[in-house]
């Protein structure tokens, strides 16, 4: 991804100092995603969607790829943001080429809601569209819900 290109000990330290003022700010609640007692991604709540939702962000290491780690770090960070005064929803956006993004709002019960086209900021190179998945509080209430993966089945998720 363009934003995780480059990566060097000052973008890390920039990176979290961002954290550390979006998270006294509410703009965004950043967490490590961690296994085998190393940093192998990262996840958040960010502010980036109309009032009364979040959307969540996630990323982990290509060599972390295909162990639920994505889908157990949106299920913690679902239920985290309907803890949160006022949400009504929650959104997960991601490149339509990829298809292990696509497979973790699916697994979680989020809905698709819409294509859009790419953003050429947040999107990889070659990406000509964006979905968007969605997930309204009362769906988090639902039987089926329950049965998917809950915040204690999320080991390696912390701020």
């Amino acid at each position: 991804m363009p934003w995780a290109a480059g990566h060097s000990r000052e973008q890390t330290a920039g990176f979290l100092a961002r954290c550390e003022r979006d998270w006294a700010t509410g703009d965004a609640y950043e967490y490590a995603i961690t296994a085998d007692g190393l940093t192998v991604g990262s996840c958040g709540l960010i502010r980036r969607i109309r009032h009364g939702g979040l959307k969540i962000g996630y990323w982990l290491s290509p060599t972390r790829t295909g162990r639920g780690l994505a889908t157990s770090a949106a299920a913690a960070l679902t239920i985290q943001a309907f803890a949160l005064p006022g949400m009504e929803r929650v959104e997960i956006h991601h490149a339509k080429a990829n298809i292990a993004s696509e497979a973790v709002p699916g697994r979680l019960g989020f809905t698709r809601v819409e294509s859009r086209p790419a953003s050429p900021t947040f999107a990889p190179a070659g990406s000509k569209a964006n979905v968007i998945w969605r997930m309204e509080r009362e769906a988090l209430r639902s039987r089926e819900w329950k049965r998917r993966l809950s915040p204690q089945e999320a080991p390696g998720v912390g701020h």
